[in-house]
């Protein structure tokens, strides 16, 4: 089965065979933004997984959990434009956000005390965080633009 991320991989070479064509509209070119917005999303997450250290030294996992938050904060600022918004639209985004920024900080307040029992539980914390940050985050993401 596909993954998202191969899905993307497979709209962008198609959209760059139109780009190639000089024949993209303005609406395809909105969304070739958006796509390539969401496979960078998704490619620095994966690196996440697979740079997390794999070691007890606290030090070690601390500075690679900071560069993760900062993505994550990023996520749920950057971004806020696409279709127009009516007032279903308007809450179904807000509601999309409130969940994002549940998960978000449920697994910050998991880190903050995060005290490692193997040398392999940063990078299997760091991989169920992403895992369970993406589809929250593309939830949020299909309000804006939906594809």
């Amino acid at each position: 089965m596909a993954t998202t991320l191969d899905m993307y991989y497979q709209n962008k070479q198609q959209l760059n065979a139109i780009i190639a064509e000089h024949k993209l509209t303005m609406d395809q070119l909105f969304g070739y933004q958006e796509l390539l917005y969401r496979i960078s999303i998704l490619e620095s997450c994966m690196n996440f997984v697979k740079t997390a250290p794999v070691t007890a030294d606290v030090s070690a996992m601390s500075y690679h959990y900071k560069i993760v938050d900062a993505l994550f904060t990023c996520l749920l600022q950057e971004r806020q434009f696409g279709i127009p918004a009516d007032e279903k639209l308007k809450k179904q985004r807000a509601t999309a956000l409130g969940n994002l920024q549940t998960v978000i900080t449920s697994f910050r307040k998991q880190f903050q005390s995060f005290a490692p029992t193997t040398p392999e539980a940063y990078r299997d914390a760091i991989c169920r965080m992403v895992n369970t940050v993406l589809p929250a985050w593309l939830q949020y993401r299909f309000t804006y633009i939906p594809f």
